[in-house]
């Protein structure tokens, strides 16, 4: 039985690609992102009045995920179908990344990148200069819930200079949705004096209803997981394959060499 596991680990580790695996269900990744946004929404200029403390969504994470696996780098075509996106929510927001060191990707560098956007928004004129789109969603008060997943892309992110490189994409999606245009992202005040009967900490409204995490049995239909196998799925298939005859091979040989017998 040793000899069958130790041959098992070794085809096991020779086969496996040994890159970065960014897990939604990771409590390290989760507190990162959730602290990162929280952090920039706590500090923003002007302060806002009216700003609520953010938290992790499952539902959420799963949509993120579910784009993540095309590996393009364009927003989801499916945020405007009702129920597509989140079996509950009915707008979704979402940001998006993409980089090709996947080696040292981190959540707080993706997100750094998005706030600092900021120093092209006019919060007065509600205008932008540039790009600031990621910015104001980071930033929209009504916006409490966020779900985040990055996903390795060995052939590359499609729609970027880089896309035939190996890279990483990094996606969050937000409810309820922000950027409504004409409408400022957060009301200017005093830090939480528009939050009625809720908690006020570093800037922000707690809520411990809303806030409450909550769990879906659910993945969108639409989610190339359903349908297709990605390379941990063909890795898996693989081993699957050719370890058992390998294995067989194996004790053949050892077991002629070295006249090993097993006896129950």
């Amino acid at each position: 039985m040793n000899v069958y596991l130790l041959i098992s680990v070794t085809i096991l580790l020779g086969l496996c690609s040994c890159e970065p695996v960014f897990d939604i269900t990771d409590p390290a990744f989760i507190e990162e992102c959730v602290r990162e946004h929280n952090k920039h929404r706590s500090n923003v200029n002007p302060t806002a009045a009216n700003m609520r403390y953010m938290t992790w969504d499952e539902g959420l994470a799963v949509t993120a995920r579910a784009w993540a696996r095309f590996c393009v780098f364009k927003h989801n075509i499916y945020l405007r179908e009702v129920r597509r996106v989140h079996p509950t929510f009915t707008s979704v927001g979402e940001n998006i990344w993409a980089g090709t060191a996947y080696s040292s990707f981190k959540p707080e560098s993706a997100v750094k990148l998005w706030k600092d956007e900021d120093k092209d928004y006019n919060y007065y004129t509600n205008q932008c200069t540039k790009v600031c789109g990621h910015y104001t969603q980071i930033v929209w008060a009504d916006s409490y819930k966020v779900g985040c997943a990055a996903q390795v892309c060995p052939n590359g992110v499609a729609e970027t200079s880089f896309s035939s490189q190996p890279g990483i994409i990094f996606v969050c999606n937000y409810a309820t949705a922000g950027n409504y245009r004409g409408e400022s992202p957060y009301k200017r005040g005093g830090s939480c004096t528009s939050c009625k009967q809720e908690t006020c900490i570093e800037n922000l409204c707690q809520n411990s209803t809303r806030d409450a995490l909550q769990s879906y049995n659910w993945t969108p239909d639409w989610d190339p997981a359903l349908s297709t196998c990605g390379s941990f799925c063909l890795a898996v298939v693989i081993i699957r394959l050719i370890s058992v005859p390998l294995m067989f091979a194996c004790v053949y040989i050892l077991q002629h060499r070295y006249s090993l017998f097993v006896y129950e």
